[in-house]
């Protein structure tokens, strides 16, 4: 079922990856929510301590090249790369140089990771994980050791941003010495007139787009994987689970109308499912029947590639609970082709109410 995919206008870009943005941000906030609510905070707070290693580790060195910002201080290049891969990702950042020695970053609400109020839910220890596990080794990835980072604000305890800067001390630091909590009531102001820019020649506002999309689909991707590191296959498939159902049901309506598939007939609801899988570079085609309507899906990216039967039957709840959502008059079915990896999804009229 593999097709050759066309080029995108530019439009045509931004209207894909703002929805994949919408949808694996939502997945991985569903996800992560799910199993605050199932295995408690302790589990939640390890789940983020190695979504932000495991992310560090592939993201860091190779940046500083395609962002160029190697050859400022430490300080500098440590700030500037959180305020530029994480704008291109789509949060809302701010950066202010003090001096070469001392760079600040603020990450402005809302939270993409934890849209609308349930970052009212989230515990502050998540916040604290985030800030205190990937900013702290940019000393040790720059071959710095007198580099620290000093967190000064947090919105979960009541701020209106988070909040801390880069400093170069003059001594070596100790591991337990690279992160440190100072709170501060004033700090320097941005000026967005003055704040760095990418080099537009490098970044045009297509790789922009495309490089955001990169960033949201592999928190999902890692988010999934951490999971079932940490839980084995059989919660990590029930947590799954359970946050595809709410999602559906949570989203159905919302998903319809950001895809434009807001009919509640078969065909409708197929190509709900196709425009979000397509979204995410997957191959996809729509068959049609007087009744009936059938996706076929040669991927599941965001959530994986792989013919992982648990981890594939967990992604489909998500899709039996958006059909129930959308019309209780139908059905859905799921056939799988282990010999070509590719999904097929069937919704069905049944021409009788059948909840």
């Amino acid at each position: 079922m593999k097709q050759v995919k066309k080029d995108e206008t530019f439009a045509e870009l931004s209207e894909r990856t703002a929805l994949a943005g919408d949808v694996a941000w939502m997945m991985v906030s569903g996800i992560t929510a799910m199993c605050y609510r199932e295995k408690g905070e302790d589990t939640l707070v390890q789940i983020w301590r190695r979504l932000l290693s495991s992310e560090q580790k592939e993201r860091f060195i190779e940046a500083l090249d395609k962002l160029e910002i190697k050859d400022n201080p430490p300080a500098v290049t440590a700030a500037l790369y959180h305020y530029h891969s994480n704008s291109i990702g789509g949060l809302n950042m701010q950066i202010v140089v003090e001096s070469d020695r001392k760079a600040w970053i603020r990450y402005m609400a809302p939270w993409g990771s934890y849209p609308g109020i349930a970052a009212l839910a989230v515990p502050p220890a998540v916040r604290r994980t985030i800030l205190s596990t990937w900013h702290p080794r940019n000393g040790e990835l720059l071959d710095c050791p007198r580099l620290g980072w000093v967190a000064t604000k947090f919105v979960a305890d009541g701020h209106p941003y988070d909040e801390g800067y880069f400093y170069e001390y003059d001594h070596d630091l100790s591991p337990e010495e690279r992160f440190c909590v100072e709170h501060v009531e004033t700090s320097p102001e941005f000026d967005p007139e003055t704040a760095p820019k990418l080099n537009p020649e490098l970044w045009s506002e297509a790789r922009v787009l495309k490089g955001g999309y990169n960033y949201s689909t592999d928190y999902v991707r890692h988010v999934v994987s951490i999971l079932y590191e940490l839980l084995g296959v059989h919660s990590a498939s029930y947590v799954i689970s359970m946050a595809m159902r709410m999602l559906g049901a949570q989203f159905s309506g919302d998903l319809a109308a950001k895809t434009g598939c807001e009919d509640n007939d078969p065909e409708s609801i197929v190509k709900l499912f196709a425009t979000i899988f397509t979204a995410f570079r997957n191959d996809v085609s729509v068959e049609t029947g007087e009744r009936s309507a059938t996706v076929l899906l040669d991927g599941l990216v965001p959530f994986t590639d792989q013919p992982d039967p648990a981890l594939r039957e967990a992604v489909f709840e998500f899709a039996k609970m958006v059909v129930r959502q959308r019309n209780g008059h139908c059905s859905i079915t799921r056939e799988f082709d282990e010999t070509t990896c590719i999904e097929r999804w069937t919704v069905t009229d049944e021409g009788k109410w059948l909840w």
